[in-house]
C-alpha cells in the first residue's frame, strides 16, 4: 500500500470522475483473495484491480469530486482506503486504458501527464517492435458459434484421452527411429526443405491459434479478431485471446492457455507416425517438418514460461500470480532501490515470502532468456539481410541500454523518493558503473576453448574377408583381448573345398598317367609335367584360399566384431568388413576446433594446464602435458560420433565414399593418453569427451570484441 498522502494530489482532487458505462466488470479470486476485472465492452481492454479499488471505484460519480469521494471511503473503510498516491496511479491507468471519463473544469494536469506519457511509451514500444507488426484480418466469432458442437468436444474425457494415446504412439514412434530423426535432421534448414517448412510452421500456427479460439468459445468468452503478425517480415496467424481475462476460473484460463499446445503436440504425433511409414518424398519431408515444428519449437518458445507466450500465462494462472512479468522487474528494481541506493520508503511489489520468491527467480530468469532469445532473432534478421540485422542492433541497444540509462538518470535526478539519499544514490550508481566499465575493460579473466572430440586408438585395424564364405564361427565378444594369431572369424567354401578337391584328384589322375607313359611315349610325357605343373599352381592358390577363410589378428589388441552374432551362417563377399581390432596400448583424443578458435591457438602459446573429460566419466579430470595442432584446415571428421548422426555437436553429412564431412572446416588437434596417473577410468576407442583449453587471460570487454568480430566475419564476410 502507498503512503496515505501525496503532494501532487492537490492536481486532481477536484476532478470528478468516474468509470464509463459500459464498462463490465468481473469477478475473479486469486489466492483466496478477490479481485475485479474492468473491461471495457467496445475496445476490449481488461484492468485488473484489488476488492478494496474497486469498491473506492465504484464510488466515483461526475457529481462529486474526487476528494470527497475519498474523504467519504475513509469514514467508512478506515483501514483499508488507498492512499493518495495509489489513487493518482489506478486513475491514471484506467484513463489510458479508456475505461474513465471525467467532467470537471479544475486541473487535471496530473492525469494528463501521465496519459500522454503512456502514450509515448505505447507509440514507442510500437515503433521499437517494427519486427513484429499485426494485421486484423477476420472476426471467427460467427464461424465458431456455428460449429460449436462439432468443436466442443475436443476438449472432453474421452478427446483427452485419445490425445494421451496419440502422444504416447508419436513419442515411441521417435524414440524407435531416432537415429533416423537425428540423420534427417541435418537437412532441416536446407534452402530446399525451407518452402515445406514454412508451409508447416504456417498451417501448424493456424491450427494453434484456432486451438486458443475453440477454447476460449467453450468457457464463453468471444473471440472477434483473427490476423497475421509478421515476426521478422515472416507472415504468420494470430488470434486476439485477450477475452481470455473475462474468465472467472484460474484453471479455465490455463487451458485456454495449453489449447494450442494441444493441438500442435497432437498434429505433431500423428506427423512423426505418418513419416515414420512414409518412404522420402514430399509427403515425407512435410511431416518431419510438422513434427519438429509442433514438439521442439512449440515447447521452446509456446511451452517456455520464461517468455510471455501461452506457457507464461499458464503458469501466472497456476501460481495465482498475475503480471509475473512485470512484478518480477519490480522485485529486483526494489531490491537495487532498496539496498543498493538506500531508499527507506521503497516498496516491494510481493506481499509474502510465497510472492517474494517468486518475483526473485523469474525476474532474473526471463531477463537472462529474453536477451538470449534478442540475440539470436538478432542474428537470423541479420542472416536475411544485414541491414535488418543493424536495424534490429539499434532498436535493441536502444531498449536494453539507452531507455534504461535514460530511466535511470530521471529517477535519480527527480524521484520524490530519494529526497534523503540522493547524494547517496547518485555516487552509488556513478561507483557501479565506473567499477564495471574498468572490470569488463581492463580486468583480465580465464580465457580458455572447449573442443569435442574422440578417444582413437594409435594403431587399428579394419579386417576383412579375403575369400568369400560362410560364417562358421567368430570371436563374438565384443571388447576382448586377443593375441597375435588367434583367430577371429572362421569361414566356409564350399565351392572352394570341392574346386580343391576337384583339382586334387586331377593331379592324381594326371600322376598315374605320366608314371605310364615313362617307358614308352616321351612326347606325351612333357605335355603331362606341363598340365601337372598347372595344376599344382592352382590348387596351391585354392590351398591359399582356403586358408584366408580364417580372419586372425595381426597384432595384440582389443577385438570389436561387426554385428557377427546375428550374421552366422551367412555368406560374405570377398573384402566385406568383419569388425576391427585396436591396439589400445597407445591411444590419443583427437579434437576439433573451429577455424576461429584456431586463430587464437596460433597466436598463443598452447597451455599444459589444460584438460580432458571423457562422456560419462565427468568427475574424473584428465591433465594434458603435451598438445599437438595440425596446421592445416579439414573437414572429414575424426569419428562420425562427433557429427549429429552419432549424437555429437557438429553438424556434417555422409559423402558418397561414406565420410562423415562437417559443414564448416575445422582444425584438429590431437593429445596422446597416458592413463597410469587415473587408472581407474576407464577409455575405450570411440569413446567422446571435451578437451578445455586454457589460453592466456584476456578482458571480458577483448572477449567479446573478438567473438563479434568472429561472427561478422564468419556469417557475414565482414
Amino acid at each position: 500500500m502507498s503512503s496515505t498522502f501525496s503532494e501532487g494530489w492537490y492536481q486532481v482532487a477536484q476532478l470528478k470522475v468516474a468509470l464509463i458505462p459500459t464498462t463490465k466488470v468481473h469477478k475473479q479470486l486469486y489466492r483466496g483473495l478477490v479481485w475485479y476485472v474492468l473491461q471495457d465492452a467496445c475496445s476490449g481492454k481488461f484492468f485488473r484491480v484489488p476488492e478494496t479499488v474497486y469498491r473506492f471505484l465504484s464510488r466515483l460519480t461526475v457529481s462529486k469530486t474526487i476528494e470527497q469521494v475519498w474523504q467519504e471511503f475513509i469514514e467508512a473503510y478506515p483501514e483499508e482506503a488507498p492512499g493518495q498516491e495509489e489513487v493518482i496511479q489506478v486513475l491514471s491507468q484506467l484513463h489510458h486504458s479508456n475505461l474513465l471519463f471525467y467532467r470537471s473544469e479544475s486541473d487535471h494536469k496530473a492525469i494528463l501527464d501521465r496519459k500522454n506519457k503512456q502514450t509515448r511509451q505505447e507509440h514507442l514500444t510500437k515503433l521499437m517492435a517494427f519486427m513484429y507488426l499485426r494485421v486484423p484480418i477476420w472476426n471467427p466469432d460467427t464461424m465458431l458459434s456455428t460449429f460449436a458442437r462439432l468443436l466442443y468436444p475436443l476438449f472432453s474425457k474421452t478427446a483427452f484421452i485419445v490425445w494421451l494415446i496419440v502422444i504416447g504412439l508419436g513419442v515411441e514412434t521417435v524414440l524407435s527411429n531416432w537415429g533416423a530423426v537425428r540423420t534427417q535432421g541435418q537437412g532441416f534448414l536446407s534452402p530446399d526443405n525451407l518452402f515445406l517448412l514454412y508451409i508447416g510452421l504456417f498451417g501448424l500456427k493456424f491450427i494453434h491459434e484456432i486451438g486458443h479460439a475453440i477454447a476460449i468459445r467453450h468457457f464463453g468468452g468471444q473471440v472477434n479478431t483473427i490476423g497475421l503478425m509478421f515476426i521478422i517480415l515472416t507472415p504468420l496467424p494470430y488470434v486476439d485471446a485477450t477475452q481470455t481475462w473475462s474468465l472467472r476460473n484460474r484453471w479455465q484460463r490455463a487451458i485456454v492457455g495449453g489449447a494450442g499446445m494441444y493441438f500442435e503436440l497432437f498434429i505433431a504425433a500423428l506427423s512423426a507416425m505418418v513419416w515414420a511409414k512414409t518412404a522420402p518424398g514430399v509427403l515425407n519431408s512435410l511431416a518431419y517438418n510438422l513434427m519438429i515444428i509442433g514438439s521442439v519449437s512449440s515447447l521452446l518458445f509456446n511451452g517456455n514460461p520464461l517468455l510471455k507466450f501461452d506457457a507464461y500465462y499458464i503458469l501466472s494462472d497456476a501460481t495465482d500470480l498475475p503480471n509475473l512479468y512485470k512484478k518480477g522487474s519490480e522485485q529486483w528494481l526494489y531490491y537495487l532501490n532498496r539496498w543498493l541506493l538506500g531508499t527507506q520508503k521503497a516498496e516491494s511489489p510481493s506481499d509474502n515470502a510465497y510472492e517474494r520468491s517468486w518475483y526473485t527467480f523469474y525476474g532474473i530468469a526471463s531477463l537472462l532468456y529474453r536477451l538470449a532469445i534478442v540475440l539470436i532473432i538478432t542474428l537470423y534478421a541479420a542472416d536475411l539481410w544485414i541491414g535488418l540485422g543493424i536495424a534490429m542492433l539499434v532498436v535493441s541497444f536502444g531498449m536494453w541500454v539507452v531507455i534504461p540509462l535514460w530511466k535511470l538518470l530521471r529517477f535519480l535526478s527527480s524521484n520524490g523518493q530519494l529526497r534523503k539519499n540522493r547524494r547517496r544514490a547518485w555516487f552509488v550508481s556513478i561507483s557501479v558503473f565506473v567499477t564495471l566499465l574498468v572490470c569488463v575493460s581492463l580486468v583480465p579473466i580465464p580465457y580458455n576453448i572447449k573442443a569435442p572430440g574422440v578417444v582413437q586408438a594409435s594403431n587399428s585395424s579394419q579386417m576383412f574377408t579375403q575369400a568369400g564364405g560362410y560364417l562358421l564361427d567368430a570371436n563374438l565378444a565384443s571388447g576382448v583381448s586377443v593375441a597375435k594369431g588367434d583367430v577371429l572369424a572362421r569361414f566356409n567354401n564350399p565351392d572352394l573345398n570341392h574346386q580343391y578337391e576337384l583339382v586334387t584328384q586331377q593331379m592324381a589322375e594326371v600322376n598315374w598317367r605320366l608314371r605310364q607313359s615313362l617307358d614308352n611315349d616321351q612326347a606325351s610325357q612333357i605335355a603331362l609335367r606341363r598340365q601337372q605343373l598347372a595344376l599344382q599352381e592352382q590348387r596351391d592358390e585354392l590351398s591359399s584360399r582356403l586358408d584366408r577363410l580364417a580372419v586372425v589378428a595381426p597384432f595384440d589388441g582389443v577385438w570389436m566384431p561387426a554385428q557377427l552374432k546375428s550374421k552366422l551362417g551367412t555368406f560374405f563377399n570377398q573384402l566385406d568388413e568383419v569388425g576391427t581390432l585396436y591396439d589400445l596400448s597407445s591411444l590419443r583424443f583427437s579434437a576439433v576446433v573451429t577455424q576461429e578458435q584456431a586463430s587464437n591457438l596460433f597466436d598463443s602459446q598452447l597451455s599444459s594446464d589444460s584438460e580432458l573429460r571423457l562422456a560419462g566419466q565427468a568427475d574424473t579430470t584428465l591433465s594434458i602435458q603435451q598438445l599437438q595442432l595440425n596446421p592445416f584446415r579439414q573437414t572429414v571428421l575424426p569419428s562420425p560420433a562427433l557429427g549429429w548422426a552419432g549424437g555429437g555437436p557438429i553438424m556434417a553429412q555422409r559423402d558418397a565414399n561414406g565420410s562423415m564431412v562437417a559443414q564448416e572446416p575445422f582444425f584438429e588437434i590431437t593429445v596422446p593418453l597416458t592413463l597410469d596417473e587415473k587408472p581407474e577410468l576407464r577409455t575405450l576407442e570411440g569413446m567422446t569427451g571435451w578437451l578445455l583449453i586454457d589460453l592466456e587471460w584476456k578482458s571480458a570487454f577483448w572477449q567479446i570484441r573478438q567473438a563479434v568480430l568472429q561472427v561478422l566475419q564468419r556469417r557475414y564476410q565482414i
